[in-house]
């Protein structure tokens, strides 16, 4: 297909969706299940060998579950079930277009250059930077951030960058309401994002402090090249970065606030919020020359490479459903009452190992975390716990992005670097990802017996 199939049907997916929130678009449902098979369809040739062959073998699946008129309707329209998530993903990279065009990621370099003299440090300043702004540009933020610390200085403590990008990025899953992790569970779970947040935020403060205090007992020296910043320069580069973190304070108040007083969900107000906080926010810092040329990259450049996450979460959806069709509800509670797992604090380990484990062998996250949202939304068993069960889930899909060698981030890291994918995920990354998930169990526990 021609390469604007892939972007023209992405926005119009995720478009549409928006839009039937608010206006009776006739047949909606039909259009965007349509808008999701031409992604589909458009996307494929051009995916990697890994998630092709997930997305083949899912779509398969779901197709050999019922292959009657009835089942095939039901797999069509099933590729719509995770719209509004969707159009989480699909329009919240805009916000990096004003981000990118404003400077602010060569003023947090300037900061790195000017104050970073030890190890601990840079593993402090890399973690901060990765978990703030990549938890409103994604995994788009990695590389930039990588490039900005591959200086002469830094390059020799490469492990201690990688390992600080990888720890400080996944901590967004556990609150962010930027990732498609937390979108997930609003969706499915009787949950609201406040919820999450005021527990995942300083849960995830608190281990980046508790990891700066263990790097700090193997603290170095860094050789640091002379910069020559004047106290002008600097004074400004703390502006800019204010600047940022109160911008993107604002955004996600106004999104807070625009939940408590209306009706919408969060996860219609997300994009839309996000929509125009890009323009507004370009149109202060842009030319409109400029804007333009930026959105017109983002739909011909940007979109068209987020086929490898956003085939995985259109045909998750799709397989999850066909499964829940075909009674992967009764499955897992059948299963359940065989393992006698009746208690939430007993059913979260086993939600690390059917995600972690299956993660190890290319299964990505967003697959089994979909299957299991749908059928543990439903279960009666849980009912009561679903702020448990989705602090749970998302504490899972955090160690299971880190333990994977083929997840996206781990992935990239080792395009970045040249390192292999194992030693980054597995080698540095298996226990580190176990003491992490086990924090999270403790105060989910705590947060249990306490309420």
């Amino acid at each position: 297909m021609k390469p604007i199939f892939r972007p023209l049907s992405t926005l119009l997916m995720g478009g549409t969706y928006l839009l039937s929130v608010f206006f009776p678009i006739p047949y909606a449902t039909f259009w965007i299940s349509l808008f999701a098979l031409t992604a589909l369809i458009s996307y494929f040739p051009y995916l990697h060998r890994t998630p092709k062959n997930m997305v083949l073998a899912l779509t398969v699946g779901a197709l050999l579950l019922d292959l009657s008129w009835n089942g095939l309707q039901a797999f069509f329209f099933g590729l719509q079930t995770n719209a509004n998530l969707l159009a989480i993903f699909i329009f919240v990279p805009l916000l990096a277009i004003p981000v990118q065009q404003g400077n602010y990621l060569t003023y947090i370099e300037v900061l790195f250059a000017a104050y970073i003299k030890k190890t601990h440090q840079l593993y402090l300043f890399t973690t901060v930077s990765v978990l703030s702004v990549g938890s409103i540009m994604n995994v788009g933020s990695v590389p930039i951030l990588y490039q900005l610390t591959d200086t002469r200085s830094f390059q020799p403590y490469l492990m201690n960058r990688i390992n600080a990008m990888t720890r400080g990025f996944v901590l967004a899953f556990l609150w962010s309401p930027y990732f498609i992790s937390v979108g997930l569970v609003l969706s499915y779970f009787d949950v609201s994002w406040f919820e999450l947040f005021r527990i995942g935020f300083p849960l995830a403060v608190g281990i980046i402090l508790l990891g700066f205090l263990f790097e700090s007992r193997t603290k170095k020296p860094v050789q640091t090249e002379t910069h020559t910043y004047d106290q002008a320069t600097l004074r400004k580069a703390k502006r800019k970065v204010m600047e940022l973190m109160f911008i993107v304070f604002v955004i996600t108040a106004i999104i807070m606030t625009i939940e408590n007083m209306t009706e919408l969900s969060v996860l219609t107000i997300i994009p839309l919020v996000v929509i125009a906080a890009s323009v507004i926010w370009s149109l202060f810092i842009s030319s409109m020359s400029d804007i333009k040329q930026n959105f017109q990259s983002f739909f011909e450049e940007r979109v068209p490479r987020m086929g490898n996450e956003l085939l995985l979460f259109i045909i998750a959806g799709a397989f999850g459903t066909a499964l829940l069709k075909n009674g992967a509800d009764h499955w897992i509670q059948v299963l359940l009452e065989t393992l006698n797992i009746t208690h939430v604090l007993i059913l979260i380990p086993l939600l690390l190992l059917l995600m972690a484990v299956p993660a190890i062998f290319a299964v990505h996250p967003i697959i089994t975390a979909t299957i299991l949202a749908i059928t543990l939304s439903d279960s009666r068993i849980f009912a009561d716990d679903h702020l448990y069960v989705s602090l749970g889930l998302l504490s899972s899909w955090m160690a299971a992005i880190l333990v994977s060698p083929f997840s996206g981030l781990n992935l990239l890291l080792a395009s970045l670097s040249r390192r292999s994918a194992f030693e980054i995920s597995l080698k540095s990354n298996l226990w580190y990802a176990l003491f992490l998930w086990g924090i999270c169990y403790g105060v989910i526990a705590v947060l249990y017996i306490i309420q």
